[in-house]
């Protein structure tokens, strides 16, 4: 990636605003793509005739292509620049949406979350790289945050909004929508973005194909990367697991309530999201401190997931505030990039990006289906009108990742994460050098 001169931000016709809200755009739009399936379930486990197990496969399809194509995804956007990337990534899209609408095919349906996840890996790394091409350095932590409100955004939309959407026109056809809607902002994206301030069209320096596995393998070999990408993994597979499928599912058995209601409630989560994210961010900011933001997303998360599941007598009402809080710990998340933005020169930012969007993708890839093995292994459901029920005590055993993964995040921040912050890196280096 190129270094930017922030003053010719001047000589382009575009600013650099509509950029970012255009390319958090995409964000959004992927993240209801994402959760989508949560208030599916019933109507397609009915629809294809599977179970749990089957069901967390079909939707687990979008994390088998988004976490192994985050590698390739930073590393073309290193080498070909965000504006043809993101309007093709929101293409397939759009035709992954399609698929998944006009199937009776259990492996059609798996096929579209597929493309689906293809294209959405193309997304949050578009965005950092816009940001960092287009912004100054000291603006990077809050931008990427806000770019994680937008995705909040994204995913409040895909809960209580998409199922009503659902119970007026049909999952089929709530889905034929969300894919015209992809379309539309595939040609907006094209006719707009610009990959650099300084012209209207970039033309990336051309390299190597070993080039860009030696820019890879500079990222690997770098210990910190692999320490923030276990804790981007940790702290994010809550989130993927029960906020992006099954917890709807889990509160409308918890609480003996409708899947709109549920999913009213889940909101919270990604409210919380929304709100934790730019906040994290400008904590670190401000007390110079990268380990104080982790932390506190990492005690957020496990305090309410605890409260959440395993603290009897919890009422309804209670649980818009702890889903909540779920939410606000899970925007260590985004503090995890600034973290790796911190380690890696400006060349290797999409590449170090990518890695750690794989990291925190792997938790869903692996969890969300296994979720729906161990659901249906309980023995403890019943069938009825074709849907299958689970026992709530199911779902606590089955769902035990949630807070084991927030209290191993924690244990990383407290025994292996180093600061990072630029202030205190500096300081530091004054002091070696004085």
């Amino acid at each position: 990636m190129e270094s930017t001169n922030f003053k010719s931000n001047k000589s382009s016709s575009v600013s650099p605003y509509i950029i970012f809200l255009l390319s958090a755009s995409f964000y959004l739009y992927e993240y209801i793509l994402q959760v989508a399936p949560s208030v599916m379930a019933d109507s397609m486990m009915q629809t294809f005739k599977v179970t749990a197990a089957g069901f967390g496969v079909v939707s687990a399809f979008y994390f088998y292509a988004y976490a192994p194509m985050q590698l390739p995804a930073g590393v073309l956007f290193d080498r070909y620049g965000p504006r043809k990337l993101m309007t093709f990534a929101l293409l397939l899209c759009a035709l992954g949406s399609f698929f998944f609408a006009s199937t009776n095919q259990l492996a059609t349906a798996a096929l579209g979350r597929f493309l689906i996840g293809i294209g959405s890996a193309f997304s949050f790394i578009g965005v950092l790289v816009l940001v960092s091409r287009w912004f100054k350095p000291s603006q990077f932590a809050l931008l990427a945050g806000i770019a994680q409100l937008m995705s909040s955004i994204g995913a409040i939309f895909g809960e209580m909004p998409l199922a009503k959407l659902i119970e007026y026109v049909g999952w089929r056809n709530a889905s034929f929508i969300l894919s015209f809607v992809g379309v539309g902002l595939a040609w907006l994206m094209w006719h707009v973005i610009r990959d650099y301030p300084h012209e209207p069209v970039s033309t990336p320096p051309k390299r190597q194909l070993i080039e860009e596995w030696r820019r890879l393998h500079d990222v690997c070999k770098r210990a910190h990367t692999w320490v923030i990408g276990a804790y981007a993994c940790t702290i994010w597979t809550p989130i993927s697991v029960f906020g992006a499928l099954w917890g709807v599912a889990y509160l409308q058995q918890k609480f003996s309530i409708s899947v709109v209601v549920a999913s009213g409630l889940c909101s919270m989560i990604w409210i919380g999201i929304g709100v934790g994210s730019p906040l994290l961010g400008w904590v670190s900011d401000f007390f110079n401190s990268r380990r104080l933001a982790l932390a506190i997303s990492s005690v957020l998360g496990l305090v309410a997931t605890v409260l959440l599941m395993y603290v009897p007598g919890m009422s309804i009402n209670s649980m818009y505030f702890v889903l909540f809080m779920f939410g606000l710990g899970a925007g260590g998340q985004t503090v995890s990039f600034a973290v790796v933005k911190d380690n890696n020169p400006p060349e290797l930012v999409g590449t170090a990006s990518g890695f750690n969007n794989l990291t925190v993708l792997i938790g869903g890839a692996v969890f969300q289906p296994l979720v729906g093995v161990f659901l249906n292994r309980s023995g403890d459901w019943i069938m009825k009108d074709g849907i299958t029920t689970y026992s709530i005590e199911s779902f606590n055993r089955a769902l035990l990742v949630v807070p084991a993964c927030f209290l191993i995040s924690l244990l990383l921040v407290i025994f292996v994460l180093r600061e990072t912050h630029p202030y205190r890196a500096q300081n530091r280096f004054e002091e070696v050098t004085a």
